[in-house]
This record gives C-alpha cells, structure tokens and sequence, in this order.
C-alpha cells in the first residue's frame, strides 16, 4: 500500500492536478476543518447548555419544595432535646424525629403524635418514670389546653366530640377540612366546615381556641 502511494504520488499527472488546483484543494481541505471544528463546538455547547438546565431544574425544584418553616422546642425523653425548624404543616412524630427520635425511658401512651404543629411550640415527651402527664404545653398540643378549651387546630376525633354538637361525622369533617386548608386563623373559620352554621358556632366558641 505504501509503495503504491508513492507511485501515485511520483506520477506526473497527480503532481500536474496538485499543482493546477492547489487553490481549490486548501479551501476544501480548509472547508472540512471548519466542518469538523463546527461539529465539536456544537458538541461542547449543547451539553454545556443542557447540564445547565439540569442544574437550574435541580435549583429550582429545591426552591420550589421549600414552604414556609416554623421553629418547634422539642424536649423530655428525646435523644437530641433541642429547637427544631420543620416545614409548616408539619406533625409531632417530625418534631421527634428531628430530635434524634425518643429514648426508651420515653412514655408515648398519651401523645398524639398525629397532632399539627404551630410556629413555637414546646412539646415535652414525658418519662414511663413519671405519672404520664405531659407539660401543659403540651397538653394544647394535643387538643386541649390549660383554660379547659379544645384546640381545633390539634384535637384528634375523640377530643372534638366532646364539644356541643359535635358527632363522629362533624369531627371528621373538620379533621379533613384541617388536612385539605391547613389551620384554623381564628375560631370563626370552623364555620367554613360543611355543617357549622352558626347556629352551631355559638354553641362551641366559648369553648374551642385556635391558640394555646
């Protein structure tokens, strides 16, 4: 092969083409490097580009997912009793898991780990040692507070049917109005729930907070 080349090139009839169209054969030869650089760049810049926007989706879906925090003061039989920051909306049981999770002297039996949380409350998981009561703070947490009223924003069913008028189907129905909306701003928004009128909310203002 390489002999053969050499005869080709050593003929007088390549030599007179070469030589008659030098111009024509550089701007090809020329033509086919900016090809060939044009293709590489092009390379470079689309997956330069599309990295990119995998990052910007990245960003912007952690910037997306993030709502709006609340500060929460875990402590008691906690392996890590600190202030937690959770997201908004979120329940006792990721209060507890934020503080490491509970020791084994923890006593659960009367903490309603479903219950929502509020920007600044202290939750106190009490000890099996103790008489299983938990920090007044807390007792608001789980529906009912230190005045005696029921918290409509944490009480559990069996809590919210203590209340005058309300049955097993009306305490469901605030539950699930509660997960759907999110809580309660003020006592007057029960009324928003499908069957308290206000009829019904006279009966059990005095006795329902939003608040500790």
């Amino acid at each position: 092969m390489k002999e053969r080349i050499i005869e080709l090139w050593n003929s007088e009839k390549l030599r007179d083409f070469v030589e008659d169209n030098r111009d024509m054969i550089i701007k090809v030869a020329a033509a086919a490097l900016l090809v060939v650089a044009a293709f590489f760049v092009f390379i470079f810049v689309n997956g330069s580009e599309e990295e990119a926007l995998a990052e910007e989706k990245i960003v912007t879906s952690e910037t997306e997912s993030a709502g709006p925090m609340i500060m929460v003061d875990i402590g008691g039989e906690v392996n890590e009793p600190k202030v937690v920051e959770l997201e908004e909306g979120s329940r006792v049981e990721d209060a507890i898991v934020a503080a490491g999770g509970v020791t084994d002297e923890a006593d659960l039996t009367n903490i309603n780990r479903a219950a929502f949380l509020n920007d600044g409350d202290k939750i106190l998981i009490p000890s099996s040692e103790s008489d299983g009561n938990t920090s007044t703070a807390y007792e608001t947490e789980t529906g009912s507070t230190g005045s005696g009223k029921i918290n409509i924003n944490t009480a559990d069913s069996e809590e919210l049917q203590t209340l005058d008028g309300v049955g097993p189907v009306t305490a469901e129905k605030i539950i699930d109005y509660r997960e759907e909306n999110g809580q309660f701003s003020s006592i007057e928004d029960i009324k928003n729930v499908s069957g308290i009128g206000d009829k019904t909310f006279e009966k059990l203002k005095d006795d329902i907070t939003t608040t500790f």
